[in-house]
């Protein structure tokens, strides 16, 4: 744009992050997470006067100075970001942005997938979409009977991995519900794989009739819906409450319909604050969309919740007893393959909570 330079900064370093961050503060906004590359428009002055960044598949921290909020810099800053990734072979992006601002970005092509209002909507942009996905889910509804007796219910779980107490809650949902859909997080950021942990909740469940395991996509639980989720930073509750709300909003959208269902399952969580503000979210936002929400107790061992993170400490302290009390047959055959070597090692390594 005539009389602004762009400066187009893969891994921004330090200097620019606190650049960056110090913009987006003086608008009442954070710099959040570790962007693999960041647009800055400075003014004829040197200035910065707008910018946007993108991490994985999600365009975030778009601003403005208000002195240039008519000359649609934002929309110059996400068109070079959108640049950036069609040169990497990335075609299927969300934003989040203020739902005052989703009508510029409906013009650069994004559709909307959730809003918060007053603070927040998603969008996405590219193929497969949202619509594709549904489509698939309702493929999955399309291989049962309609209205089982029982009504339809979900549960979503990372399972990292599949334990003891995952099993408990799937037996328990399962006996409230006709038919019980398992929503798998697809979004690799834990330590056990992807692929890994849906075949362990295949596994884990196979026997059990009346039970179906779905992928997420990026619609749940995701690094576009709900990032927080993966950081876990006590620092992060404001963010992540705004958050929990986008993700169970678009999950109403979305799985509810799609899949039919009438009930969703959660395991009470005593430990973790950013499960707890989830749980918090659904009580709020599903009921009305006529679905109920039920809560099943944790199951326990030794007086403490059965967790995946406990199985991974366990695993940290060598405490392969423990392990064996926590994890079924199939997920116990999975830790003590030879070929899991690595993961063991990294666990061991890790201080991860998710």
């Amino acid at each position: 744009m005539y009389g602004f330079e762009t400066h187009i900064l893969e891994k921004p370093g330090e200097k620019d992050r606190g650049r960056i961050a110090a913009f987006l503060a003086a608008r009442g906004l954070r710099f959040e997470g570790s962007p693999e590359v960041s647009v800055v428009l400075e003014d004829p002055q040197g200035a910065v006067a707008a910018t946007a960044s993108l991490e994985g598949p999600v365009i975030r921290m778009v601003a403005t100075d208000p002195e240039w909020q008519e000359a649609g810099l934002a929309a110059v800053a996400v068109s070079r970001l959108l640049e950036w990734a069609r040169g990497a072979g990335r075609h299927h992006l969300f934003v989040y942005t203020k739902p005052e601002a989703a009508l510029r970005f409906a013009d650069l092509g994004f559709r909307e997938l959730a809003r918060v209002d007053p603070e927040v909507v998603l969008l996405e942009m590219g193929e497969p979409g949202a619509e594709a996905f549904r489509r698939e889910l309702e493929a999955h509804r399309a291989q049962d009977e309609p209205d089982p007796e029982g009504g339809v219910g979900a549960a979503v779980v990372n399972a990292n991995p599949f334990t003891r107490g995952h099993r408990y809650l799937v037996e328990e949902a399962r006996k409230r519900c006709g038919l019980l859909y398992l929503v798998v997080v697809e979004t690799d950021r834990s330590l056990f794989p992807f692929a890994d942990r849906i075949e362990l909740v295949r596994a884990n469940t196979r026997d059990l009739p009346g039970v179906r395991v779905v992928r997420s996509g990026d619609y749940a639980v995701s690094a576009a819906t709900f990032p927080t989720y993966f950081l876990r930073d006590p620092a992060e509750a404001a963010v992540a409450r705004l958050q929990t709300r986008l993700d169970v909003t678009l999950f109403a959208g979305l799985f509810v319909p799609a899949l039919g269902l009438t009930r969703r399952f959660v395991g009470t969580e005593p430990y973790c604050p950013t499960t707890a503000l989830y749980n918090q979210a659904m009580e709020e936002i599903l009921p009305p969309r006529g679905v109920e929400v039920t809560v099943i107790p944790r199951l326990a061992r030794e007086g403490d919740p059965v967790s995946a993170s406990s199985v991974r400490e366990a695993i940290r302290r060598d405490d392969w007893d423990r392990v064996r009390r926590l994890v079924p047959d199939p997920t116990w055959t999975y830790l003590t393959d030879p070929a899991r070597a690595d993961l063991i090692r990294r666990i061991r390594e890790s201080r991860s909570a998710h």
